[in-house]
């Protein structure tokens, strides 16, 4: 991938991480405003680094719709499309200045093609579950079999729940390329999915300002978004790149995160990258919820200032990179799992540097292919296989659950000591035969 760059936020709102043309190195970035849920703004909160590592400083909420009833509200909007296809001239204006109403709604059979069209959308929400569930006060609306193709053109929203694009319910579509959405107000997404809603975007540039918006988002019954190219930037608390309780797909896409974590994904959710770069200021990615989880990565980067780079709370989390993923951390942990969750983490060829915590009634397994190198230490319910050209590089004290050498690994070929101790379980580990190992550059492997 020929990489253009991090993605620049514009004028006052301009707080992003900066880094050279590779990311590397990573600055620490400065803080933006947040807003709050009636979207002014206030300075942020001030956090030390260890409450900024555990992801207190902006924390992302979850969805609305589990707070309270998720019922479905009736559609408004200033221009709808209900039952025929239209063809709308070039250039055409689409506007609301009142709350709970979209600028455009396709429902039922309606399809609505536009190219350089311009839509406003002011005026906030009366219920944020109704928005983030259903989409109520987006500014462009698909909904119910509603599909909406636009190319080129400019959106913009202002007003808590003012997301730009909401696709919601079965055959639900939008296909955006090209042209960019801008958003302002908490809980204003750029672009969102729920109840089996369709989104497709290609090379559109998203910018959300306040809290708890994210760039992308799926959320209850989850969707399916397919995005190539573009940027995608947030300066808001609690606004991370993608937000998916559904399936989502990206390739070739840049993210700059001011005041979140890079990517999360909610219980039933995957998140699919390939050659996408992210830099974040509060983590990498979150896996959470009481269900399973996934997040596949070829290629690319995930660079966070702050916070842990795979963070898995309560969620059955699967977790895969490949192809030369560039996963990195200046302050956290490179896995930490919490909350009776699991997590499988497999690194092909990937070198990957940080300590791995797994809290106790919480589980991980770690698989290094490849020429897969780990460079940190693991505490923890944590279990290591390790293939013939891998290595750990033991960076402090650790106590694990089992190693497993595979393919015909040997404990002098793949761990370095570094003037560490490394315990195991006997019983969970039958490679090691029990015994004691003098490692390569000092330090000992034992069983406990």
């Amino acid at each position: 991938m020929k990489n253009p760059g991090l993605p620049r936020r514009q004028g006052h709102r301009r707080t992003a991480v900066t880094a050279s043309v590779l990311l590397l190195p990573l600055a620490v970035s400065t803080l933006s405003a947040c807003s709050d849920d009636d979207g002014a703004t206030k300075p942020p909160p001030t956090a030390s680094p260890a409450a900024t590592a555990t992801g207190a400083r902006c924390v992302t909420h979850r969805s609305a719709d589990d707070k309270g009833p998720d019922a479905k509200p009736r559609a408004k909007a200033g221009y709808t499309v209900d039952d025929k296809t239209v063809k709308a001239k070039a250039q055409k204006e689409f506007k609301t200045t009142t709350g709970d109403k979209s600028a455009l709604l396709l429902s039922g059979s309606g399809k609505l093609t536009t190219r350089d069209a311009k839509i406003i959308k002011h005026g906030g929400t009366s219920s944020v579950t109704a928005s983030e569930g259903h989409g109520l006060n987006a500014a462009a609306l698909a909904r119910d079999g509603g599909t909406l193709t636009m190319s080129g053109g400019r959106m913009s929203t202002q007003g808590k729940g003012s997301t730009g694009v909401f696709a919601s319910g079965k055959d639900a579509k939008a296909t955006l390329s090209s042209g960019g959405i801008r958003t302002h107000g908490a809980s204003a997404r750029g672009v969102a999915a729920a109840h089996g809603g369709v989104l497709d975007l290609t090379y559109v540039e998203i910018d959300t300002a306040a809290a708890q918006a994210a760039p992308v988002a799926v959320g209850p019954g989850g969707g399916k978004v397919t995005v190539s190219g573009g940027t995608m930037t947030s300066a808001g608390c609690g606004s991370p790149g993608v937000q998916t309780a559904g399936d989502v797909s990206l390739s070739q896409t840049l993210f700059d995160l001011a005041n979140s974590e890079a990517f999360t994904v909610e219980a039933g959710g995957s998140l699919s990258l390939k050659d996408v770069r992210a830099s974040a200021a509060a983590g990498g990615v979150v896996l959470r919820g009481d269900g399973a989880t996934s997040f596949r990565m070829t290629g690319g980067a995930v660079q966070a200032s702050d916070g842990d780079i795979f963070a898995v709370q309560q969620a059955d989390a699967d977790i895969e990179l490949r192809g030369g993923a560039d996963v990195q951390t200046k302050d956290g942990k490179l896995l930490r799992v919490t909350d009776e969750g699991t997590a499988a983490l497999t690194a092909d060829g990937e070198k990957l540097k940080g300590s791995v915590a797994v809290e106790k009634g919480s589980s991980a397994t770690l698989d290094l292919t490849g020429s897969a190198d780990l460079d940190g230490k693991i505490v923890g319910a944590a279990s290591l296989k390790l293939g013939p050209k891998t290595r750990w590089s033991v960076s402090g004290d650790s106590r694990l659950k089992s190693i497993e050498l595979a393919g015909g690994a040997k404990v002098s070929d793949v761990l370095v000591g570094n003037g560490h101790t490394v315990t195991y379980d006997k019983a969970s580990s039958p490679d090691l035969h029990g015994k004691k190992y003098q490692l390569e550059g000092g330090g000992t492997l034992k069983p406990r």
